[in-house]
């Protein structure tokens, strides 16, 4: 009573993984390295996935066949405008 309640909540990412949704991440080279290493499983192979490990548990969910994941930087050049 009275403290604060934490919830994990799916995102973007997770909702695209099991409905099959293409998904753009604009400017992937500024992400850092962390979190490319968490979402370089969802490219291996032909069954790729992510663990999800924040919810406390292990929850592995896999690439629905129709998912997409189109990566987009700027040039090394752009920084800082």
């Amino acid at each position: 009573e009275g403290g604060f309640a934490f919830a994990f909540v799916e995102g973007k990412l997770v909702q695209a993984l099991r409905e099959g949704w293409w998904l753009l991440l604009d400017e992937i080279n500024l992400a850092p390295a962390e979190v490319l290493e968490r979402i370089a499983g969802l490219l291996e192979g032909a069954h790729g996935s992510i663990t999800l490990v924040e919810k406390g548990d292990t929850h592995t969910v896999t690439r629905h066949p129709g998912f997409r994941l189109i990566a987009a930087m700027n040039p090394a050049t752009d920084a800082g405008k």
